[in-house]
């Protein structure tokens, strides 16, 4: 039977993808251009313990004048949270989210692969914008976790009504649902990795 990081290649493959496998490491590195900016991003197997993780991370670290208020955004964002959560490093205000799968005594599917790929990128993506604006203006991260998860609620109870309304209406789109797009020119901007980003 094909091991995790042999099926994640096939995955990668199969979705056009553009990678490249860290040297001595069973770790993907790829890049993602969402609606909001572009993300380095690991895919990371730990084929002994039968675990799978995915990483995205935020371009920008937050400096430490904004970790305080950094941790309270994270912490925020975290509460409701059903698939995977961020990290922030407090040593060098690194940004992250993390989703991960335990796939021991089970069989690993490409639909279970883009399930979790898909709930990493399209958080990272709807956060995006306010963790930047968090780092970049004087605004507080309850305002800033009201805005974003304010307009999801917005956009769910709209939905709500269209379903009332006529069940054969078109799915109301969601920024949760957006298609995943690998990055059209994946080898710009390599120099902000530059080896010390950290995805274990």
């Amino acid at each position: 039977m094909a091991g995790i990081f042999s099926k994640l290649i096939d995955f990668m493959e199969e979705e056009e993808w553009k990678y490249e496998i860290l040297e001595g490491e069973s770790v993907l590195r790829f890049h993602f251009k969402g609606r909001s900016g572009r993300m380095l991003c690991y895919a990371d197997v730990e084929e002994e313990k039968d675990w799978l993780i995915f990483y995205s991370y935020l371009p920008v670290n937050a400096p430490p004048e904004k970790m305080q208020t950094a941790a309270e955004f994270i912490t925020r964002a975290n509460r409701g949270m059903r698939i995977g959560n961020f990290e922030l490093d407090f040593e060098d205000g690194e940004i992250r989210y993390k989703t991960s799968i335990d796939i021991e005594g089970g069989e690993l599917t490409n639909k279970m692969f883009h399930n979790l790929l898909q709930a990493n990128l399209s958080t990272m993506d709807r956060y995006f914008s306010g963790i930047m604006e968090l780092i970049y203006s004087e605004k507080s991260p309850k305002e800033l976790i009201q805005k974003i998860e304010g307009a999801a609620e917005l956009l769910d109870g709209l939905e709500d009504e269209d379903d009332e309304d006529d069940d054969d209406d078109e799915e109301f789109p969601s920024e949760f649902d957006s298609e995943l797009k690998p990055d059209p020119d994946p080898d710009t901007d390599d120099e902000e990795d530059d080896g010390k980003r950290r995805y274990g």
